[in-house]
């Protein structure tokens, strides 16, 4: 999804990364001001949750170095990393596959359709 965005940013109105990591263009997504969700288990054994902290990081500092304030950043970035606990409740011991909890998750789901 990353690389779609990053090269055709004008294509989304939010995004919603799920336990994946970011392999596309970051100025592209930041001239548009696409909205991201970055949201991953924080010892996703497919990928860490590192590769979402670190994309995260990298759009907030591009967005500063916009002069965006803090407030303006937060309407754009969101870095969700659930802890085991947000798996375990529900009996799911593996937090990449437990992934599919995020489209059930009310929170994740009302920032996507901005309810």
């Amino acid at each position: 999804m990353s690389l779609v965005l990053g090269k055709r940013p004008e294509l989304f109105t939010r995004a919603l990364m799920c336990s994946s990591q970011w392999d596309g263009e970051y100025e592209s997504v930041v001239k548009a001001k696409t909205p991201v969700y970055f949201v991953i288990g924080e010892n996703d054994e497919y990928y860490s949750s590192k590769p979402f902290k670190d994309a995260y990081q990298k759009l907030y500092n591009l967005y500063r170095k916009q002069g965006l304030c803090e407030k303006q950043i937060e309407k754009l970035l969101v870095l969700d990393v659930k802890d085991s606990s947000y798996f375990q409740r529900t009996g799911i011991t593996y937090q990449h596959g437990g992934g599919y909890l995020f489209c059930r998750d009310k929170n994740i789901m009302g920032w996507l359709f901005k309810e």
